[in-house]
Order: structure tokens, then C-alpha cells, then sequence
């Protein structure tokens, strides 16, 4: 396949931290993550990035990777810089270091959306799944952000993610979904089957059988992960996707700290990914051949109240989706 010399990013996943302060049962970081990426990303490679990724229809960072980015302190700082720039900000987080003087700082910085991930529909569930007995926390957390926002004369759109937990009762757990958290927070959401971590997890289930796989087509989007550590004391690791968490050292394409994002997305490692891709080898790749993402499934957005959220989407950019770029 011939080098991207037409480069397109329109948004970055930029991992500000890489390290976690939960054990969440459905995550590879429960296991404790490679060590290499289990990092702070300095302020100051933040920034360069940013810039670097400008010069290519930069439009969205989305301050997240693995680790919880909340636990960086400076994170309003990240955030300002986004702005400065006029690059809209998201971010995902669990919310449990959410409090108002944190809140606050990042309203004020400016952040466009905040996503919460509650995966739990009740105490008990949240806790098991979670690993921290922080439901009511979180909860109040949301709640108290969303009014701090209108107070402050915020534009944050701060919504919550969950998931299933027993496929078997979708419907009984969206309600207990709707009734414990969306209505007493008073935020939108949404519910998704879980997902496998590039295969990490053979048993969820996801709906794939009969199904042919095909490229996700993330290799070939305007989209670029970057995580805050890396190999070899590098930091700024750009890895072919999000999904690789728990596997990240063997999905490196290369690292922002030395490199320019031109020299990784037409570096052999990034060529190699797409032309696999390309031809449908899936099962060269360790990080790819047992994922879930090559299968086409719909149904596992179970439920939303997020207008014009849609399978496949970009988390901010709604005309953003990765099934365009499969071919």
C-alpha cells in the first residue's frame, strides 16, 4: 500500500497517565499493566503532539487511553492547552477523584465532554465489577458536576457509560441502569455489551457467530492512540488502537518524543498494520486476530438516550465512522 502522504488527524486519544487507582474485573489493567506504559505524560511532549497533530486537521484530544487521566493533577492544564489551540477536549474517567475542586478546574479549563464509566447498576454490581465500593460516591460526583456546570455557566456535556453485565437480561438491567443512575444524576448515557480487549477475554460474548470478520478500519481513520509511556524508556507510544490495553507493548508503531507523527504513520510498523488490514490477515497480528472489532455488530449498543449516537461513531465527531475506512 502506498505511504500516507496525505495525512489526516482529526483526533487524538492522548493518554495523560497511564496507571489506574480501581481494579475494574472487565479491564486488563486489573492484572497490572506493562510496566513501561505506566507513566505520566509530561506537559510539554502534551504540546508538542497537539501542535505536530495541527498541521494535519487536528479537531478533537480526547484525554484517555487506559489510565485514569484524573489522576494526573495538572489536568485542567492539558486541557487549556486544547483550547488555547481551539481543539475541542473530551475525556473518560471513573469519576471517583471527580470532586468539586477537581469539577471546577475542569469547567473552567474549558472541557467540551466528560464521559463516566459506571459499570454497575447497583451497589453490589458496581463494587464486583469496579472493585471499589464507591457507587454512591461516583454518583454524587456526576451529579454535583452537572450542577456545578450550569452554576459556573459551563458547556461540559458530561454523560455516563455503562455495561452489560449478564447478556441475558439486557432490558432488566438498562431499566436498573435508567432508575439508579441516569435519573438520580440527571445526565445522558449509554449501555454497551462488553467488549474483549483485542481477545484478552474469549469468553464475553458479542454476538459473533456467523459472522465474517473484516478490517475495523481504524488502521486507515484520522484517528491516532497514543499512550503516555512506551518501549524502551520512550514515552508517547502511538499504538494501533485503542483496544490494545494489556497487550500494548506488542502493538507499538512507534514514539511522539523522538519522532513527528509524519515519520510514524509512514513508518514500516504503521504501513505493515494497514497493508495486513488491507488484505484481511488478521491473524498476523496478535493484537487483532482474536478482537471483537472485526466483527459488525450493532446490537452491542444496547441502549442510549445521547442524540444521534450511533454504532460505530467517533466518540465527538458524529460523521466519524470507522466502517468508512475498512475498505
Amino acid at each position: 500500500m502506498p505511504l500516507k502522504n496525505d495525512i489526516n488527524i482529526r483526533q487524538i486519544a492522548l493518554e495523560i497517565n497511564g496507571g489506574c487507582n480501581f481494579k475494574c474485573a472487565m479491564c486488563p489493567q486489573a492484572d497490572g499493566r506493562e510496566k513501561p506504559f505506566l507513566k505520566k505524560l509530561p506537559l510539554d511532549l502534551y504540546k508538542k503532539i497537539i501542535d505536530d497533530g495541527l498541521q494535519y486537521g487536528l479537531e478533537v484530544v480526547s484525554l484517555q487511553g487506559s489510565g485514569e487521566p484524573t489522576l494526573n493533577r495538572d489536568m485542567d492544564r492539558y486541557v487549556a492547552y486544547a483550547k488555547e489551540k481551539n481543539i475541542r477536549c473530551i475525556s473518560v474517567t471513573n469519576g471517583f477523584l471527580l470532586d468539586e475542586e477537581m469539577s471546577k478546574s475542569l469547567i473552567q479549563a474549558g472541557i467540551d465532554t466528560l464521559r463516566v464509566s459506571a459499570i454497575g447498576y447497583d451497589r453490589e454490581t458496581y463494587q464486583k465489577w469496579m472493585g471499589r465500593d464507591a457507587f454512591e460516591q461516583v454518583r454524587e460526583n456526576v451529579r454535583r458536576f452537572r450542577e456545578l456546570n450550569e452554576t459556573l455557566g459551563g458547556h461540559t456535556e458530561i454523560s455516563l457509560y455503562h455495561l452489560i453485565l449478564d447478556s441475558e437480561k439486557r432490558e432488566e438491567e438498562v431499566a436498573l441502569y435508567i432508575k439508579n443512575w441516569i435519573e438520580p444524576t440527571g445526565v445522558e448515557g449509554e449501555v454497551w455489551m462488553m467488549h474483549n480487549w483485542s481477545g484478552v477475554y474469549a469468553d464475553i460474548p458479542y454476538g459473533r457467530s456467523g459472522l465474517e470478520k473484516r478490517s475495523c478500519g481504524r488502521p486507515n481513520a484520522p484517528y491516532l492512540y497514543v499512550r503516555a509511556g512506551g518501549l524502551d524508556g520512550h514515552l508517547g507510544a502511538v499504538v494501533a488502537c485503542c483496544f490494545t490495553l494489556g497487550q500494548d507493548s506488542q502493538a507499538v508503531l512507534g514514539h511522539l518524543d523522538t519522532q513527528t507523527i509524519a515519520e510514524v504513520v509512514n513508518g514500516p510498523e504503521y504501513e505493515n498494520l494497514r497493508q495486513l488490514h488491507h488484505d484481511n490477515d488478521f491473524d498476523a497480528l496478535s493484537y487483532c486476530k482474536d478482537c471483537d472489532q472485526l466483527y459488525d455488530a450493532p446490537e452491542s449498543l444496547v441502549w442510549t438516550n445521547i442524540a444521534g449516537k450511533e454504532y460505530g461513531q467517533s466518540k465527538v465527531l458524529k460523521d466519524l465512522d470507522f466502517r468508512n475506512f475498512a475498505g
